[in-house]
C-alpha cells in the first residue's frame, strides 16, 4: 500500500510539473518582439540573456536560440526573424520554448554556439543542440541530463537521447 501511494504521488507531482511547464511555455509561443541587447527586459517582463544564430545565418528568415529569464524561471526560446534591415535582425517571433522552473544551483543551461560547451555523438558535432546538465570542471566535461535539438523543419525543440553524447567544457 505504501509503495502504491509513493508511486501515485510521484506520478501526480510529475504530471503537475509537466503541466505547469507546458502552460508557461504556451503563453510565449507566437510572441513577437523587437530585438534588444542582452540583459535588457522585453515589454512582457522577460529578460533577454543573449543567444546564438543557428542554421543558415545568411538566409531570410534567420533562426536563433535565445536564453531568457523571468523571475526564477530560465528559458530557451527558438525564434525566427520577422524583420531585418541593414544592421541585421530587428524583430523576432517565438516558435517554441523550453522552461526550467526549478533548476539546482549546479545546473547549467547551454545552447548551440555556447563557447564553453561542445557536444558530439560518434565524433560528429550535433547541430542546434541545447540542454541542461552539470559542468565538471576538474574533468573538463559537461554531463547533460536532458538534451533537445532545435529542429528547423518542425520549428520545435525535439528531445534526443543523451546516450552516446560526449560534451567537453572549456572555461571561458
Amino acid at each position: 500500500m505504501k509503495s502504491k501511494l509513493v508511486t501515485f504521488l510521484v506520478v501526480l507531482v510529475s504530471a503537475n510539473f509537466a503541466y505547469s511547464q507546458a502552460a508557461s511555455n504556451s503563453r510565449y509561443i507566437g510572441y513577437k518582439y523587437k530585438g534588444v541587447l542582452p540583459s535588457k527586459t522585453l515589454p512582457n517582463g522577460v529578460k533577454d540573456m543573449g543567444g546564438s544564430l543557428i542554421g543558415d545565418i545568411n538566409a531570410d528568415p534567420v533562426y536563433e536560440i535565445a536564453t531568457m529569464e523571468k523571475g526564477k524561471t530560465k528559458m530557451l526560446w527558438l525564434n525566427v526573424s520577422t524583420a531585418m534591415d541593414s544592421t541585421g535582425v530587428t524583430s523576432w517571433k517565438v516558435l517554441d520554448v523550453l522552461s526550467f522552473l526549478s533548476l539546482l544551483k549546479a545546473d547549467y543551461i547551454f545552447f548551440y554556439g555556447d563557447p564553453a560547451i561542445g557536444c558530439t555523438r560518434s565524433g560528429k558535432d550535433i547541430p542546434n543542440l541545447v540542454g541542461v546538465g552539470r559542468i565538471i570542471r576538474k574533468q573538463g566535461i559537461f554531463r547533460p541530463s536532458k538534451l533537445w535539438v532545435a529542429d528547423l523543419t518542425t520549428k520545435k525543440f525535439e528531445p534526443i537521447s543523451i546516450r552516446g553524447v560526449k560534451c567537453e567544457y572549456s572555461e571561458p
